[in-house]
């Protein structure tokens, strides 16, 4: 009788410690969880929505293809290299990679998606009050199938406060294109 005694002794401080480190589990989560703090984008503030614009229309196909992949189909595996032999070659198709306010100066990247050896890009911004600001910079090639301009770094000392809409002028040769978009200084 003494053995089955001992064994249901030893099962409940088993079960006893089980619970304790359970108890002692919870516990530590619950003050962790309280004590660091949830991430947070401490730059939303600086930056605002960007667009892209190129200034060729899209034809009939490139629309189609775009509505297909909104929904989720993908017709090919593999795009279309040359798809359309009308395609507008005297635009420059290009997006804003960058567009914030770090360490004092404002940044602003330019992709351009295909090879141009030289070339201008100008930037005009201004606000609703009518400060504007003006610059210029080359394209390079930065890549195997792409270009960008130098890049825009202005020091914000100096510049008015403000929301400030912005365009990109984009020229090399015969061909032109431009992007526009927003930034908060």
């Amino acid at each position: 009788m003494k053995k089955q005694k001992n064994d249901s002794g030893s099962s409940f401080k088993i079960m006893y410690v089980f619970l304790v480190l359970v108890f002692v589990a919870g516990i530590t989560f619950l003050c962790l969880s309280a004590f660091i703090p949830k991430k947070t984008d401490n730059n939303e503030d600086d930056k605002l929505s960007t667009a892209v614009n190129n200034d060729s229309p899209k034809s009939s196909t490139e629309s189609k293809n775009n509505e297909s992949e909104e929904s989720g189909e993908n017709p090919d595996k593999t795009p279309k290299q040359y798809e359309d032999e009308n395609k507008d070659t005297s635009s420059i198709n290009a997006s804003i990679t960058k567009n914030e306010v770090v360490g004092g100066k404002y940044l602003l990247r330019v992709t351009i998606y295909e090879i141009l050896n030289s070339g201008s890009c100008k930037l005009h911004m201004e606000t609703s009050h009518g400060d504007s600001l003006d610059r210029s910079a080359n394209i390079i090639s930065v890549g195997a199938d792409s270009s960008s301009c130098e890049g825009f770094d202005i020091p914000v000392e100096g510049i008015s406060n403000g929301v400030y809409n912005f365009t990109v002028s984009l020229s090399s040769g015969d061909k032109t294109g431009s992007v526009k978009g927003t930034i908060r200084i």
